[in-house]
């Protein structure tokens, strides 16, 4: 297929507009860099092929984030075993990391949200990078997974007490469904 002037214009402005977006997307759905980069390139090679099917007046942002999501998904399909990617994953470090915590706690609790990603299952990540990384609300993120609202809501709070677990936070008590308290919950 040919791609026209005004295409290959709005190509190169998705990639300097979404590239680092993309990337940071794809490096805490995988916790590899070279995977990272691998899904990135697979996204903007299957956005270049379809960006004259691409229907007009969509958001681009999201259209390239459904590329990536797809991407990822193939990409769990063909590791073929899921125990297989999560040893690799917790074995093998990334070569730029840096053993000695940076004395900014920013930094250090970046690690710290990384490291705890990785202990996660790849669908509950999903998710959790859905609306947190996306700023996807959970109805939308149900939507884009073909999914009920109450499973992303549930893979959410599984995601919650892990992380906490993993923070060395002491796990919130769970209100009493009568309870006042139930109204003050964070969704």
């Amino acid at each position: 297929m040919v791609q026209t002037d005004a295409h290959r214009r709005e190509y190169e402005q998705w990639v300097r507009d979404y590239a680092s977006e993309l990337y940071s997307y794809a490096y805490r759905l995988t916790s590899r860099r070279q995977i990272a980069e691998d899904l990135l390139q697979e996204t903007f090679m299957e956005a270049w092929r379809s960006v004259a099917k691409r229907r007009e007046g969509s958001p681009a942002r999201a259209w390239l984030f459904q590329i990536l999501r797809y991407r990822f998904a193939h990409w769990l399909r063909d590791t073929r075993h899921q125990r297989q990617m999560v040893a690799l994953m917790d074995n093998e470090e990334d070569q730029t990391s840096d053993p000695i915590r940076s004395p900014l706690e920013k930094l250090a609790t970046q690690d710290q949200i990384q490291v705890g990603l990785r202990t996660l299952s790849p669908i509950i990540r999903q998710t959790v990078l859905m609306v947190y990384m996306e700023h996807l609300t959970c109805r939308e993120t149900a939507e884009a997974l073909g999914i009920p609202l109450g499973t992303v809501l549930s893979r959410l709070d599984a995601a919650r007490r892990t992380l906490r677990a993993g923070m060395g936070e002491k796990p919130k008590r769970v209100p009493d469904p009568d309870s006042a308290d139930l109204k003050k919950m964070e969704f």
